[in-house]
């Protein structure tokens, strides 16, 4: 009741946002499936990194500190954007999820809600490596597999190479389903597993984008740096859905 006195309610606080934003649940398990989807208003950059914060009040007047998370989401061509999540803190807490303008004048743009996570706490993943370490085959079996995995994905698509020396391009090329139109923004980001059996999230490599083109095909090139093997996928929000080409690559 205090957090949505002070602006984080149940669902959603988009007053200063001005787009509809809708949340899966707002009570979830330590690292339970969270969903956030939604579109931003006219004047958010297509590209454009929204950031997950959590709230630390200071006073009961709404007073604190908001301290990021790594959780974030790239907003597609059509200005939607699809931010799914795990937390592993305890307790019912406010969040906010949105930027920083540029400019002379900087201000927050973001939505506000708040999130009970149940349960017990354990030590969340770095924001750099897996909190669990998987093989090629473990990776496999939770669909990372060397060849990409066009199964939910509806297009092709062809790596350069499964096998890398840290900072060597890999190029990612295909043609886009038709559901992601010309211009929608697509975004690489690496999973980090939480436990053997394919559990995990995805975490957007920021400033690692690509557009889809007018013929429907795609092409981006990128250099890793965190070694060992790793799953990684590209994609872009479709409606309520995220549609994506999984794939993994070993880093030397």
């Amino acid at each position: 009741e205090q957090l949505t006195a002070v602006g984080f309610p149940t669902t959603p606080n988009i007053v200063a946002w001005g787009q509809e934003v809708k949340i899966s649940r707002t009570t979830a398990p330590v690292w339970g499936d969270i969903t956030i989807t939604g579109k931003a208003p006219a004047d958010v950059p297509i590209g454009q990194v929204l950031t997950m914060e959590r709230f630390y009040p200071s006073d009961t007047q709404g007073s604190g500190v908001f301290k990021a998370l790594n959780i974030t989401a790239t907003v597609s061509a059509e200005r939607t954007f699809a931010m799914r999540f795990q937390l592993g803190y305890p307790g019912t807490w406010g969040y906010r999820v949105g930027y920083q303008t540029g400019g002379q004048s900087t201000e927050i743009r973001a939505f506000q809600f708040q999130v009970t996570t149940t349960g017990n706490a354990k030590p969340a993943p770095k924001p750099d490596a897996s909190a669990v370490e998987l093989s090629s085959k473990e990776l496999a079996d939770a669909g990372f597999t060397k060849t990409p995995n066009v199964a939910g994905w509806g297009g092709t698509a062809a790596l350069s190479t499964d096998k890398a020396k840290a900072g060597t391009p890999i190029t990612l090329s295909g043609k886009a389903p038709s559901a992601l139109k010309p211009g929608t923004i697509l975004q690489l980001s690496r999973f980090v597993a939480t436990d053997k059996q394919g559990s995990g999230s995805m975490v957007p490599l920021t400033g690692v984008i690509t557009a889809v083109q007018a013929d429907q095909s795609y092409s981006i090139t990128f250099e890793l740096y965190d070694r060992g093997v790793h799953g990684y996928s590209l994609g872009a929000p479709v409606g309520d859905e995220v549609a994506t080409v999984e794939f993994q690559v070993k880093t030397n």
